[in-house]
């Protein structure tokens, strides 16, 4: 009999069997057949509960197991420069919720406290042959596991990390250097190739980490794109956040007069600016009575005769767009001593 059958049984077939019979008799006859009637029909029930595999399960529940169709990992082709991730595309036909078990199997061999649906690239190697057996489960039974076939770890390539250009403020004219941190979880040696960008156009191009910004202007934008390259595959390029061009501070290009004429001191302060900005001037530091005339750069200075001594100057230039130069001299005042009458 198979399980889930309907067994049918016939009490008694024709008179001729019950005849002869008392009614107590009769009675014992008819309980015994239904006795032996729900019998059967609790074997039927239980040959299909014992032992039974999901196909009997799913006749005796209505449920189906759930199917796994295939399993892929992630990313393609298999590198370590992220977490490892499985995704698998698995069917219930009953529209059950799934959930699933994982096992991560690296050389052939588990991996321990690894169940989840990621593994760490901390746990792989180039060359390691990754696989993973996984059990689905739809919350009343469990389907068939599915081990995928194992993936080769690749070479994962180099990665920019960080890319700036220093010093941060530049203007035209300044010596920059590209700042790139650069990370190869192969450990491998990494050469590191670069392309500088003056606005939208390329200036310099190669293995120069430096670049000299002569022949840009204020307001130009520069950036510095960089590609790590491992020796067997080149990294994704990254270019760093522009840098715009600031001002061109002044210059001042004269030399302090030396010399003290009747007491006073003069010196003409000339300096020129890259742009043609205005040019003003004023002192920082400067002894007493001394002055600079603020649009000419003429510094003039009565001297008093108790301002014998070491005197410090510091001269300022500053153009129209706030960018300030300085100039730094001392002056050293001694006493003037009579000169000896002749003879004496």
């Amino acid at each position: 009999m198979s399980p889930g059958s309907v067994v049918v049984i016939e009490v008694v077939k024709g008179e001729q069997r019950a005849r002869g019979l008392t009614s107590r008799a009769r009675r014992h006859v008819w309980r015994a057949a239904l006795l032996a009637s729900l019998s059967l029909i609790l074997l039927g029930c239980q040959r299909g509960e014992v032992g039974a595999d999901n196909s009997n399960t799913r006749l005796t529940t209505g449920n189906h197991p759930p199917v796994i169709h295939a399993a892929t990992l992630q990313p393609t082709p298999l590198v370590l420069t992220g977490p490892i991730v499985v995704h698998v595309e698995a069917q219930d036909i009953d529209r059950n919720p799934l959930s699933f078990r994982y096992r991560w199997i690296v050389n052939g061999q588990p991996v321990r406290n690894q169940d989840g649906e990621q593994l760490s690239p901390e746990l792989l190697k180039r060359g390691d042959a990754v696989s993973v057996e996984i059990l689905p489960y739809d919350g009343v039974v469990e389907g068939r596991p599915f081990t995928m076939e194992p993936v080769v770890v690749g070479n994962s390539p180099p990665v920019v990390a960080h890319l700036a250009i220093e010093p941060e403020s530049v203007s035209p004219g300044v010596r920059v250097q590209a700042r790139a941190d650069i990370s190869d979880v192969d450990r491998d040696l990494v050469h590191v190739s670069y392309r500088w960008w003056k606005n939208d156009s390329v200036v310099q191009e190669g293995d120069e980490a430096e670049l000299d910004t002569a022949g840009f202007s204020r307001g130009d934008t520069l950036s510095v794109e960089a590609v790590p390259f491992d020796g067997v595959q080149k990294g994704k390029a990254v270019r760093s956040v522009p840098n715009r061009m600031g001002n061109i501070p002044p210059k001042i290009v004269s030399t302090p007069a030396k010399s003290i004429v009747n007491n006073r001191y003069e010196y003409q302060v000339e300096a020129t600016d890259a742009e043609s900005d205005a040019i003003t001037f004023s002192l920082e530091t400067a002894p007493s009575g001394m002055t600079i005339d603020e649009y000419k750069g003429f510094v003039s200075w009565q001297i008093s005769p108790d301002q014998i001594g070491v005197h410090k100057v510091r001269v300022l230039a500053k153009d129209s767009q706030g960018a300030i130069t300085f100039q730094e001299f001392e002056l050293n005042l001694t006493p003037v001593v009579p000169a000896k009458p002749a003879g004496v």
